[in-house]
C-alpha cells in the first residue's frame, strides 16, 4: 500500500472516530438536557397546571391568601439560608472534584446556622410580624418549615444539575410533585370550605419541610465537613450579593401581588395571582432550558470554547423565542379553559407577564457571563435597582390602572433590568470579548414583540394566531431535528 493510501486511511479513521465521539457527546448532552428540563418542568410546571384545580377549590379570596403566603415562603427561603446553593457552580470552577462534597456540606452547615438565627428572630418578634403579614402564628410556623425545605430541595436540585445527574433530578422532581399534589388534595377536603387554603399550605409545607431535613442530613453526611474557614469565606463573598439578587428578583416578580392585596383586596390578588401563575408556565420552560444550558456554558467558557458558546446560545435563543411566541399566541383560549370565569378578568395580563419573562430570559446571557466572572455584586445591584423601580411604579400604576397597572410596572422594571445588565457586560465587563451583542438577540426580541402585539390587537380572532403558532412549532421541530441537538 502506498504512503498516500496509508495517510488517507489514517485520516479517514481519525475523522470516523472523531465523528463517532462527537455524536456520543451530543447524544449525552441531549439526554442530560432533556432529563434536566423534564425534572424542572415537573417540579415547577405541574404545580402551575394544578393551580387551575386549586383556584376552583379555594375561590378568589382563598387563592389570594395562598399566593401571598407563597411569596413570603420565597422570601424566607432566600434570606434565611443565604442562598449558598447559588455558589455550587462557582465552586466547581474553583475547587477540584474531590473537594466538592466537603464544600457542599460546609456551606449547608452555614445555611443551617443562618436559618436557625433567622427563625429565632421571627419567633422573638412573632406578634409584630404576624400583624404585618396578616397571617396567624401557625401559618408563619409553617412558612419557616416550608422555606427551609424549599431551600434544601433547590440545593439538591442544583447539585444534581451541575454534576450532570439528570436521572436523579427527575426522580426527585417526580416524587416531590406527586406527593405534594396528593397530600394537598386530601387535606383540602378535610378543611372547612372557607379555610381550604390551609389544606393546600399544609400539603406543601409538610412535603418540603420533611424532604428538606432528609436532604440536609444527606449533604452533611456525604461531606462530613461542618466548618471550613476557606469555604465559608469563598461562599459568603458570592452568596451575600446573591441573596440581594434573589430577594430583589423575587420582589420584582411578586411585590405587585403583595401591593395588589394591600391596595385592592384578596379577591383582586387572587385574580392577579392565578394569571401570574399561568404565565409562569413560560418561566418554568425558561428555567428548565436554562438549567440545562448553563452547565455547558460554564464548562465551555472555562475551556475557552467561545464558538461553541455562541452556537449553543443561538440555538437556545431561537428555541425559547419560538416557544414564547407560541405561548402568547395561544394564551386567550387556553387561559379560559384553565381558569374559572371568576378569574377571566386576568386574561389580558398573561401577555404582559410573558413579556416580562421573555425580558428575564434575555437577561440570562449577560447574567451568566457576570456569574462566570464572579461579578455577583453587579447582578445584585441591577436587580435591587429594578426592584425599587418596580415598587415605585406599582404604587402609581395600581392606584390608577388597577391590576393591569401592576403587570405593566413589572414589564417596565424587567426592561430596565435587562438594559442595565446588557450595558454593563457589553461595554464594561466583556467589551469586545462579550459574545452576545445586540445583533445576537434583537431579531428574536422583535419577533416575540410582534406576537405579543398580535394577541393584544386580535384577542378574539383565534384562527390566524393558532395557525401561526402551529407553523412556528413545526418549523422549530424541523430545525432541532436538522441540527440533532436541543442546543
Amino acid at each position: 500500500m502506498s504512503i498516500f493510501h496509508c495517510q488517507l486511511s489514517i485520516k479517514f479513521q481519525f475523522v470516523s472516530v472523531f465523528t463517532k465521539t462527537n455524536n456520543l457527546i451530543m447524544k449525552k448532552q441531549n439526554r442530560i438536557a432533556f432529563l434536566n428540563m423534564l425534572s424542572t418542568l415537573l417540579l415547577r410546571g405541574l404545580s402551575v397546571f394544578t393551580s387551575a384545580v386549586f383556584s376552583r377549590l379555594l375561590g378568589t379570596n382563598g387563592y389570594g391568601i395562598l399566593s401571598t403566603y407563597s411569596v413570603w415562603v420565597g422570601v424566607m427561603a432566600i434570606v434565611g439560608p443565604l442562598q449558598t446553593g447559588g455558589t455550587l457552580v462557582n465552586a466547581r470552577v474553583e475547587y477540584p472534584p474531590e473537594r466538592q462534597k466537603a464544600y457542599q456540606s460546609s456551606v449547608m452547615t452555614l445555611s443551617l446556622v443562618s436559618f436557625l438565627c433567622c427563625c429565632a428572630l421571627v419567633i422573638l418578634f412573632m406578634g409584630p410580624i404576624s400583624t404585618l403579614l396578616e397571617m396567624g402564628w401557625y401559618l408563619i410556623a409553617l412558612m419557616l418549615w416550608h422555606a427551609f425545605g424549599s431551600f434544601c430541595v433547590s440545593f439538591l436540585n442544583t447539585k444534581f444539575t451541575y454534576e450532570f445527574k439528570a436521572g436523579r433530578n427527575l426522580l426527585l422532581s417526580l416524587g416531590m410533585t406527586l406527593w405534594t399534589l396528593a397530600l394537598s388534595v386530601a387535606l383540602i377536603f378535610l378543611m372547612p370550605k372557607e379555610q381550604r387554603y390551609v389544606g393546600r399550605i399544609l400539603g406543601m409545607a409538610i412535603t418540603y419541610g420533611t424532604m428538606g431535613i432528609g436532604v440536609c442530613a444527606y449533604i452533611l453526611y456525604s461531606g462530613k465537613t461542618f466548618f471550613h474557614r476557606t469555604y465559608w469565606k469563598f461562599c459568603l463573598a458570592l452568596a451575600i450579593p446573591v441573596v440581594f439578587y434573589g430577594l430583589s428578583d423575587l420582589l420584582l416578580g411578586h411585590s405587585d401581588l403583595v401591593m395588589v392585596k394591600k391596595l385592592l383586596g384578596d379577591s383582586q390578588a387572587g385574580v392577579y395571582g392565578l394569571a401570574y401563575n399561568f404565565g409562569t408556565v413560560l418561566f418554568s420552560i425558561f428555567t428548565a432550558l436554562n438549567n440545562s444550558w448553563t452547565p455547558f456554558f460554564f464548562d465551555d467558557m472555562k475551556q475557552g470554547n467561545l464558538d461553541r458558546v455562541r452556537l449553543q446560545a443561538k440555538n437556545f435563543l431561537e428555541l425559547f423565542t419560538v416557544l414564547a411566541m407560541g405561548f402568547v399566541l395561544l394564551t386567550p383560549e387556553v387561559y379560559h379553559g384553565f381558569a374559572g370565569r371568576d378569574f377571566w378578568e386576568g386574561t389580558s395580563l398573561v401577555t404582559l407577564f410573558a413579556a416580562g419573562f421573555y425580558l428575564n430570559f434575555l437577561c440570562t446571557f449577560p447574567v451568566n457571563f457576570e456569574y462566570f466572572h464572579k461579578k455577583t455584586k453587579m447582578v445584585a445591584a441591577a436587580t435591587v435597582s429594578s426592584c425599587v423601580l418596580n415598587i415605585g411604579l406599582n404604587y402609581v400604576f395600581i392606584l390608577r390602572f388597577g391590576i393591569a397597572g401592576a403587570a405593566a410596572a413589572t414589564v417596565l422594571s424587567h426592561t430596565f433590568q435587562f438594559l442595565f445588565h446588557y450595558c454593563y457586560t457589553r461595554y464594561m465587563l466583556g467589551k469586545e470579548s462579550y459574545p452576545f451583542g445586540i445583533r445576537f438577540w434583537w431579531k428574536y426580541a422583535a419577533a416575540f414583540a410582534f406576537a405579543a402585539v398580535l394577541v393584544t390587537v386580535l384577542p378574539a380572532v383565534w384562527l390566524p394566531r393558532w395557525t401561526l403558532g402551529a407553523a412556528l412549532g413545526l418549523w422549530e421541530l424541523w430545525q432541532t431535528k436538522k441540527r440533532k441537538s436541543i442546543f
